[in-house]
């Protein structure tokens, strides 16, 4: 349906082109924009990436304003900087940094935008697709000089977009996936922090979402299986199943401030096994404090 709707297009636009030159020029631009969206958006349709099945990485990342104050000491002292010899802990840290980002522009810290900025760069490098980086970045480093939060958000937004469709070009969804799976589960790690400090219904309300957990644990179950059977990735989902749990003893209803606080400890896990030190079979070099 997409391909005839597209083809539909076509032929209506480019018969109206004939009539000027101008006109045709602009048609051909339209006709490539059209195609570029149609394939891109089939595309996602294919790896499972689409606005029915899975979440708004804007909608997760909007959803970080709701949390002050910002847990400045956590994110003051993550190693954004880290290296990781594996795609998939490159893949959740790039989503982890993208989060942290946010959460900045609220708290309103533009060196340290900055910095992420520069970080996000070398990390999309290594995950390789560093190319559509460039202007990002500095668009993000513009807009922190003007300190223009909002722009700043918005930019953050889209370089997420740009690394997932990078990486969906390249056909490697599962680390699409992955980012966007860094990226929730480090605003959610926060914000269960900033909850369990200042608790409040509403901010307890968004952490409970079964449904997000519901896609990104059925994104991991996509995982290749030698690399679901690693200790790391084990580990890792273990420790979003048991999150899941906590949120459906909830009933449909805020999480309570015990359920938060359980919540909390178990995303403070599930991060440091996303950035523990594994060996080439995934296991851990040293055992991350749990």
């Amino acid at each position: 349906m997409w391909l005839f709707e597209s083809v539909s297009r076509i032929f209506f636009i480019s018969g109206f082109a004939v009539a000027t030159t101008c006109g045709a020029l602009w048609a051909q631009d339209e006709i490539a924009e059209e195609l570029k969206a149609s394939s891109q958006e089939h595309m996602r349709e294919e790896l499972g990436v689409n606005p029915v099945t899975s979440p708004s990485i804007a909608g997760l990342l909007k959803d970080l304003e709701s949390f002050r104050p910002v847990p400045l000491k956590v994110i003051e002292t993550s190693d954004h900087g880290a290296n990781f010899s594996n795609r998939l802990q490159t893949a959740l840290h790039f989503g982890s940094l993208v989060a942290d980002g946010f959460l900045l522009t609220i708290a309103e810290r533009p060196q340290d935008v900055q910095n992420i900025g520069r970080e996000l760069i070398r990390q999309s490098r290594a995950l390789g697709v560093g190319e559509r980086l460039a202007k990002r970045s500095k668009s993000l480093l513009e807009l922190s000089d003007k300190g223009d939060w909002v722009g700043m958000r918005e930019e953050l937004v889209k370089t997420q977009e740009d690394v997932e469709e990078s990486m969906m070009e390249l056909h490697d969804e599962e680390m699409a996936h992955m980012v966007s799976l860094g990226g929730w589960l480090r605003g959610f790690q926060l914000g269960a922090i900033s909850t369990d400090e200042r608790y409040s219904a509403p901010k307890a309300e968004i952490l409970g979402r079964v449904e997000v957990m519901d896609y990104f644990l059925d994104r991991l179950d996509t995982l290749n299986p030698r690399l679901k059977a690693t200790e790391m990735v084990r580990e890792f989902i273990d420790r979003i199943k048991k999150i899941r749990l906590v949120a459906i003893e909830a009933q449909g209803q805020p999480p309570t401030a015990d359920q938060v606080a359980k919540m909390r400890d178990l995303a403070d896990q599930a991060e440091r096994i996303a950035t523990a030190k594994v060996d080439r079979e995934g296991n851990f070099v040293d055992e991350p404090k749990l």
